[in-house]
């Protein structure tokens, strides 16, 4: 097991998460990252950026489509044709991107990055599973930036 001391962990590597550990390892504090899947969060992977992508490729296909009547010029795209496999490579380039990006961010702060799962065992130590085996974490301080959740009110159900 790999042991690691340091004095700040950050649980979740989304926007919260991210930005806390870069701003702490620019104020020149120890700190660790810890994210179970992919850096940025759900907007980043999953969310906003791929349904923004994906949204920009539907309004140049839509603006295509206008072309394929005949202009005064004696232009027109008559066959206009979507490559959804295309679509979401480019979307998921654009994803991949990004993620490096945050990475680039934390490692230029100084932050170290463990990709895993991440849980308690006291208030000062946090073990994380991870696919190489378990690292135990013994901290100063912590933040817990695993996103959030919608509540259901019981008189608006989902």
């Amino acid at each position: 097991m790999n042991e690691i001391k340091c004095q700040l962990v950050v649980i979740g590597g989304g926007p919260g998460g991210y930005v806390c550990a870069i701003r702490a390892g620019q104020l020149g504090i120890d700190t660790v990252l810890i994210e179970q899947e992919k850096l940025g969060g759900t907007c980043l992977n999953v969310g906003c950026i791929p349904s923004k992508a994906l949204i920009h490729v539907a309004e140049e296909f839509e603006k295509l489509t206008t072309y394929t009547q005949a202009s005064a010029l004696g232009l027109s795209a008559a066959n206009p044709a979507l490559n959804l496999q295309q679509s979401m490579i480019w979307k998921n380039g654009i994803v991949s991107r990004l993620n490096t990006g945050v990475g680039v961010l934390l490692k230029k702060a100084g932050v170290k990055q463990l990709t895993g799962r991440a849980r308690f065992t006291d208030g000062k130590t946090v073990l994380v599973d991870a696919r190489d085996g378990e690292t135990r974490i013994q901290t100063d301080n912590a933040v817990i930036a695993t996103g959030s959740e919608p509540v259901e009110l019981p008189s608006l159900p989902f």
